[in-house]
C-alpha cells in the first residue's frame, strides 16, 4: 500500500488560527484526522476520551480553552497501531514511547503523537532532551475482571504502579520540597521497581486477552489511571462529531463523562477554574525556524 499523501488528505493550516491556543487545536486537530485515517485503513478500534470526548459532547469540538487532546485504544488495537504508525506517519509527526524516543520519560503514559514542528513546555520537564511538539495521548486500555477479589487485586496492583510512578516522578520537582528530595535520592531503586512492575504486569495484559466481552474495560495496567467501565457502556463504538468531523467515542458517552465529571458535566467550570485545566505553560504552534 502507498503511504498516504497527508498533504493533500490533511493540510496543515495552523497559521489559520487566530490565536495561538487555537493554532495549537489546529495542529492537535490534524494529527486527530491522521490517526483517525491510518485507524480506518487497518480496522483499528479507537475511541475519544476524558476532556476530548467532553469537547465533542458539550462543544461539537474541543474545549475552547483546553490544549491537548486524548483519545483511547484497547490493547490489542494499540499494539496494531504501534505498528502501522511508525511506518505511515508524515515526517512532521512522530510515535513517542519508550521504544522509539529512549529520552521519553513521562512514566503515567506509555504513548504520545507528536507535532514536529511545534514546541509544549510542561512543568517539570524544562531539562528533558525528548521530543518537546504538541502531542496527542494514546491511552492504552485493558480489561479487567468482573469477579470482585480478581477485580481487587488488579486495582490494587495498580494502585502500586501509580506510587512507584509518584515516587520516580519526584525527581522533575526535586527543588520544590526537602520530601521530593529525599524520594530523589533513591530514584535508581523506583525505576528498578518499576521495570519488574512492568515484566510482571505483560503477564497480567495477556492474560486478560482473554477475558473477551465479559469484563471491565479501563486504562492500562502500565498507566495510572483507575477508571473502569462495563464492556457494554464502551462497545460497539458510535460516532460523535467533532470540529466539523466524525471521530469514535464509547457507546455510553453519558455514563463515561458521569463517571469522570459527575452528572453535571454539561455546565462549564467558572471562569476561574479553565485557566488551570491547561497542561503547559509555554506553548509554541508555529516554529518559525522549521519549513
Amino acid at each position: 500500500m502507498n503511504k498516504a499523501d497527508y498533504s493533500k488528505l490533511f493540510p496543515d493550516n495552523r497559521h489559520e488560527g487566530e490565536t495561538v491556543l487555537r493554532q495549537a487545536q489546529l495542529v492537535l486537530l490534524r494529527m486527530f484526522r491522521i490517526i483517525d485515517h491510518i485507524c480506518r485503513e487497518h480496522d483499528i478500534k479507537y475511541w475519544m476520551c476524558s476532556g476530548t470526548l467532553l469537547g465533542a459532547v458539550r462543544y461539537k469540538g474541543f474545549i475552547p480553552w483546553d490544549d491537548d487532546l486524548d483519545i483511547c485504544m484497547l490493547r490489542e488495537d494499540y499494539e496494531k497501531f504501534i505498528a502501522f504508525a511508525v511506518n505511515e506517519f508524515p515526517a512532521d509527526m512522530i510515535l513517542q514511547t519508550r521504544e522509539t524516543d529512549p529520552t521519553y520519560r513521562y512514566l503515567p503514559l506509555p504513548c504520545k503523537v507528536r507535532d514536529k514542528k511545534s514546541f509544549v513546555l510542561s512543568p517539570g520537564f524544562e531539562d528533558d532532551n525528548s521530543e518537546k511538539g504538541l502531542f496527542i495521548d494514546i491511552f492504552p486500555a485493558d480489561r479487567y475482571h468482573t469477579g470482585r477479589w480478581n477485580f481487587f487485586f488488579e486495582r490494587t496492583i495498580k494502585t502500586y504502579n501509580k506510587f512507584i510512578c509518584k515516587c520516580l516522578e519526584a525527581a522533575n520537582y526535586k527543588h520544590l520540597s526537602s520530601k521530593k528530595r529525599i524520594l530523589a535520592s533513591f530514584h535508581p531503586v523506583f525505576k528498578f521497581l518499576l521495570q519488574r512492575y512492568l515484566e510482571r504486569s505483560r503477564k497480567l495484559i495477556d492474560r486478560n486477552r482473554n477475558l473477551g466481552n465479559d469484563c471491565y474495560i479501563g486504562h492500562g495496567f502500565d498507566t495510572l489511571w483507575k477508571r473502569f467501565f462495563r464492556y457494554d457502556d464502551m462497545m460497539p463504538l458510535i460516532e460523535l462529531e467533532f470540529e466539523g468531523s466524525l471521530f469514535f467515542a464509547p457507546h455510553s458517552p453519558d455514563v463515561y463523562l458521569t463517571t469522570l465529571y459527575g452528572k453535571n458535566y454539561m455546565t462549564p467550570p467558572r471562569e476561574a477554574d479553565r485557566q488551570a485545566a491547561q497542561h503547559a505553560y509555554t506553548i509554541k504552534p508555529i516554529l518559525e525556524d522549521v519549513v
